[in-house]
């Protein structure tokens, strides 16, 4: 990485180191490469002003910028304004015009404002503040010695990622992008392993040394991540223009989303481009996947509604599933699914549908029928098609693969 600006990511948490996932890093990773940043390292500690202070500060030795996540709220363990001030021998000034702000925000929905909100109007001297349009927790900017740049975030991604993008970013870019513009674009398969994926892939990647890839995996979804950087942003954008052709001629079919939409929000444009409405059915999933379609900003053009049929009773009165089909071939089933979606288009007056069934565990499994074992029907105008799958995993990791696995299967219908 010698001659590559070096970055540095410290995320603070207790809940870090208790099993909660740090999803910053990633992120900031990729939205660092378009400035030609490269993460050099990120660290987690917890919400201890000694731990805090010691990470900023090293961090601040090695790196040419350092990003700090998390601790900026108002209460007595977010102690990332004292920690980082202390690292570099500052003080911090209370700032009323960031305290109006935290004031007007409150009171824009009607509500009192804590007093220890107060602590978020606290400024690092030399620092300055950072809007957060959609948090009462302002970020800051500051410089340590050696003019290398600092940036608090807040903790929660709905705040952090917008906040990167609107006041740090653009100044990595004048900094150390070196003038270039950058493009980037998500590039969404369905039904292909990661290794498969990254092997289909290689020859693409190869053919374009100069744009950065990332490969991501997740539970039967896979995301390539590329950035082009080019004087003109017309440039950047022709390259991955050509990167795009390339991608789509190696994955095939399994590739579902040029405009980097979601799988959701994939299926949902295919019945938009038909004129259909979907209805869904779930029983072991819960309502994730009519909650994964309504997620998707105008959906509603679409996705009509769900059932979530849990019990046996709410199979028959809801959605009319025989009585006699759930006692010959029981709830888990090919036939009650393909029943399940049937009586989802029928009751909700949908033109496609998809129903699922199944034992997500812990418990509750047989020899016959194992932990994991799912049934996904997805039906549309002429056609009604249902899989069997066994998905491993806990009970969380079946209903998601349940879910992507269904949204997989009616897609397929819809451009068969």
């Amino acid at each position: 990485m010698t001659g590559r600006t070096r970055a540095e990511v410290v995320c603070v948490g207790s809940e870090l180191l208790s099993g909660r996932v740090d999803t910053h890093t990633s992120f900031l990773a990729r939205r660092l490469a378009e400035a030609s940043v490269t993460l050099a390292r990120s660290t987690s500690v917890p919400d201890e002003l000694p731990a805090v202070r010691e990470a900023v500060a090293a961090a601040a030795a090695r790196a040419d910028l350092v990003l700090v996540c998390g601790g900026l709220g108002p209460t007595f363990d977010d102690i990332t304004r004292d920690a980082t001030a202390s690292a570099f021998g500052r003080s911090l000034t209370f700032q009323p015009a960031l305290y109006a702000r935290i004031v007007r925000r409150y009171r824009r929905y009607r509500m009192r404002v804590p007093s220890n909100n107060r602590r978020q109007a606290f400024l690092i001297g030399g620092a300055r503040a950072l809007d957060n349009p959609n948090g009462s927790a302002p970020g800051q900017r500051l410089e340590a010695p050696g003019g290398r740049p600092v940036y608090l975030l807040p903790g929660p991604p709905s705040e952090l990622k917008p906040m990167f993008e609107a006041c740090v970013l653009p100044e990595l870019m004048r900094r150390f992008g070196g003038g270039a513009t950058a493009a980037r674009r998500v590039f969404r398969f369905y039904g292909v392993a990661e290794a498969a994926c990254d092997q289909r892939l290689a020859p693409v990647l190869k053919a374009f040394p100069d744009v950065e890839f990332t490969i991501l995996a997740d539970l039967g979804l896979v995301e390539l991540h590329a950035a082009a950087r080019a004087p003109r942003a017309s440039s950047a954008q022709a390259r991955l223009k050509k990167v795009e052709a390339r991608v789509a001629r190696a994955m095939g079919s399994a590739y579902y989303s040029r405009e980097g939409d979601s799988l959701p929000g994939a299926v949902l444009n295919l019945l938009a481009r038909r004129g259909w409405t979907l209805a869904t059915a779930e029983s072991c999933t819960g309502g994730l996947i009519a909650a994964q379609l309504t997620e998707v900003p105008g959906s509603s053009a679409a996705f009509r509604g769900g059932a979530v049929a849990y019990s046996n009773a709410l199979k028959e009165s809801l959605l009319g599933v025989p009585a006699g089909v759930l006692a010959r071939s029981g709830a888990v089933s090919e036939e009650t699914a393909r029943a399940m979606a049937a009586g989802a288009r029928q009751r909700l007056g949908a033109d496609a549908a998809l129903a699922v069934t199944g034992i997500a565990g812990p418990s509750g499994g047989t020899k016959a029928k194992p932990v994991g074992l799912v049934y996904i029907a997805a039906s549309v105008p002429g056609r009604t098609e249902v899989v069997r799958r066994v998905f491993p995993g806990d009970r969380g990791q079946v209903r998601r693969r349940t879910a992507t696995h269904a949204l997989g299967l009616l897609r397929r219908l819809l451009t068969v």
